[in-house]
């Protein structure tokens, strides 16, 4: 029987006119429901509370990141890729998709993609294009990150890996020691 994996993919920086592009991927399998009450947890501990990264004051910030940190099972979970110079952003999205599933699953997979903010219009040529790179893709789906805490977690990836490269020291440093601890893993490093 196949292995159910879940991808929540979020991404930031189109903003940058492509200089700057993050695509986070959080994987999780049958622990998903034990990871979401986890995440619901700590953004009511951290006072983050159901808001989006962008909308959540620094120390709010600082606290959901510390207390994220500290939880072990988010180990092999979080992953990001950071891309310089690309035009096309959904074509990043899908080859970080892909490398995520490549890394973390066996041969006899299914996987559902959950992209932030992604149209409708749009899934099946995301699926398309995952398939055509190896991954075993059952269903992609636009997800909106304010009803979901795992899209918030992806979320906050990004803007976590955002803030420590546009200079927030702070961040910087919290994001460097969840590399180190194995806890973010980054795909851009081949």
């Amino acid at each position: 029987m196949a292995t159910k994996f879940f991808c929540y993919v979020d991404e930031s920086g189109q903003d940058t006119q492509g200089q700057l592009f993050i695509v986070s991927v959080l994987v999780t399998d049958n622990d998903r429901e034990r990871l979401r009450q986890l995440c619901e947890d700590i953004e009511r501990r951290s006072g983050k509370g159901e808001r989006k990264w962008s909308k959540t004051s620094g120390a709010r910030r600082v606290n959901y990141i510390q207390a994220l940190l500290e939880q072990k099972v988010v180990a092999g979970k979080l992953h990001y890729q950071v891309f310089e110079g690309v035009e096309d952003y959904l074509m990043a999205t899908v080859e970080a998709i892909a490398r995520v599933l490549e890394i973390n699953t066996t041969d006899d997979y299914d996987a559902t993609i959950l992209i932030d903010g992604l149209s409708r219009s749009l899934e099946r040529g995301v699926g398309l294009d995952l398939r055509r790179l190896g991954a075993h893709v059952k269903k992609v789906r636009g997800l909106d990150e304010d009803n979901d805490a795992l899209m918030r977690l992806a979320d906050a990836v990004c803007g976590l890996v955002r803030s420590g490269l546009e200079g927030d020291p702070l961040l910087r440093e919290l994001w460097l020691q969840g590399v180190q601890a194995g806890l973010l893993r980054d795909l851009s490093a081949k």
